[in-house]
């Protein structure tokens, strides 16, 4: 029993495994944040534009 014991507490084989999982956590949850800061920024940016568009004047178009 107490071989069973030791093997179990020195195999890593499974520490590998959750180390991986934790990672492709991080890494999604930084893609997550950084697509919100993206959409943030972007949608800012248009509504910018949308108001600096919106104060130009028009001028008439000529008649055909």
């Amino acid at each position: 029993m107490h071989s069973l014991t030791s093997r179990f507490y020195r195999d890593e084989s499974g520490a590998t495994a959750t180390e991986y999982a934790m990672l492709i956590v991080f890494v999604a949850l930084a893609i997550a944040v950084g697509a919100q800061a993206f959409g943030n920024s972007l949608t800012d940016l248009f509504t910018r534009a949308g108001a600096a568009i919106t104060g130009v004047p028009i001028a008439p178009l000529p008649a055909p």
